[in-house]
Order: C-alpha cells, then structure tokens, then sequence
C-alpha cells in the first residue's frame, strides 16, 4: 500500500520570510497522518532568512536529524554547545518537551535551507549527545547513501533507534531500487526534482508512505534529491493507494 503526501498538503507557516512546510502536522486532529509514520513523527523543510532563527517545538522526546541542505548556522540543541553547521552537514540531537533546539543563520545575505526529521527515541538515545558528519554531494551522487542507522555502520551517523535514513542525488532517468525487508515500511520524500514510482508522479515537497511493500522503486524525471527512510512495520490510518489522477492535483 502507498500514501502520499502532496506538497500541497503540507502545513505552511510564514513569519518575516522564515517559511516552514510540515509533512505531518501533530496540532491538526484531523490529519490522518498527525502522529507521523512509524517511527517517522517530524519530517519539517525550514527556510532561514539571514541573520535570523528558529526552535524546534515538539510535544514529544525526539531523536532529530538535522539535514543542512544550503547555508551556514550555529545549531546549539538540548545536550550539546554551540556549534557550526555548514552545507551538506547531517546532525544528530536528541530534543525533549522540555528542551529545545536552536538554529540561527549567521549570514547577512543567504537564506538557509534545512530539514529535519524526528524519530521516537529510546532512552539510551537521549542520554547521549549526538553527532555530525559531512555527507559530500559525490557521496550521494546516484547511490542511496546511508546516513543514519541504529548502529552508525557505513560510517553513518548512530541513532540506536530502528530506522535507516539515507539520502541520493539522481540523473535524469536514473533508476533506483530499495529493497525492504519482511515486515518494514518507508518513506520516501522529493527534497527537490521528480520522481516516478508506481505510476504516482511525485515532485518537489511530494512524499510517500509505503507499507506491505517489497520494495521501494523510482525512476528520476529530472535532476532530483530524495531522503529514503527505512523504517519498521506501519499500519497506516489512510487505506487506499492514491491514484496518479488524484496524486497530480
């Protein structure tokens, strides 16, 4: 089964040029996706103005990648100091209801692009106090490069949570296949470009949840950039596969 998520259909917020588009909105009651995905619950895309910031607000213990797609900001989160994070960063934090994390974007000109994704943690994830690595574009360049496991092999970040997030650069007409596993599930989310996967035409901000699938498979329609998380089991609130006539609107 496959759920998608348009960009559309994402909550918006604007404020003084910072914009924030949310896949899962956990303050709408009636989305059917409030709670997230899985183990997925945050899957946020920020737009930091220059010489601006942003707190990350959760109801909920979290573990946070935090993905810096273009810029420079000073990240400080709950366990950790103050630090310098520069394009193609990947950072992990471990946010609770209590504490926040804060991202400012320390240029005068530049906006900062970021995503972050949010996971149910354990406790021995919260008593840690994270990392960062550098994901190159060639790193990623037409492979899904893993960057986050519950272990930290393939020199990924370790989340000591049950989730793989990795993330490509594809060509035009690249084809890409995920195998899954018995009994998990995925996201897949178009940071930017278009993809094809079961005849679903999906574009920038468009996402997909898939469940009882055997694999996740796409082909890139443009030059395009995706995060695949690999996640456990989920049994989805929206039982229908949503048709490409409707996907496209």
């Amino acid at each position: 089964m496959i759920v998608v998520r348009k960009s559309m259909e994402r909550r918006h917020i604007e404020n003084k040029g910072h914009k924030t588009w949310m896949t899962f909105d956990w303050q709408n009651n009636s989305d059917p996706l409030q709670n997230g995905f899985g183990l997925l619950k945050i899957l946020n895309e920020e737009i930091i103005p220059p010489g601006t910031g942003f707190v990350l607000l959760t109801n909920n213990d979290m573990v946070v990648i935090t993905y810096l797609r273009e810029g420079v900001i000073i990240y400080r989160g709950p366990l950790q100091a103050a630090d310098l994070m520069w394009t193609k960063e990947f950072l992990q934090s471990n946010v609770t209801g209590e504490n926040r994390q804060y991202a400012f974007n320390i240029s005068q000109t530049e906006d900062a692009h970021i995503f972050q994704s949010g996971f149910s943690p354990n406790h021995e994830v919260l008593k840690s106090d994270g990392a960062k690595k550098l994901f190159t574009h060639a790193d990623r360049q037409g492979v899904l490069k893993l960057v986050a496991s519950p272990d930290g092999k393939e020199d990924s970040l370790r989340i000591q949570q049950d989730v793989q997030m990795y993330s490509s650069f594809i060509h035009k007409g690249n084809h890409m296949v995920h195998s899954l596993g018995t009994g998990r599930s995925a996201w897949l989310h178009v940071v930017n470009g278009g993809i094809l996967m079961n005849d679903l035409d999906l574009q920038t901000g468009d996402g997909a949840g898939l469940s009882d699938e055997i694999a996740v498979s796409f082909t890139a329609q443009m030059p395009t950039e995706v995060l695949l998380f690999d996640l456990p089991a989920f049994v989805s609130p929206i039982t229908r596969i949503e048709p490409l006539k409707e996907a496209a609107l």
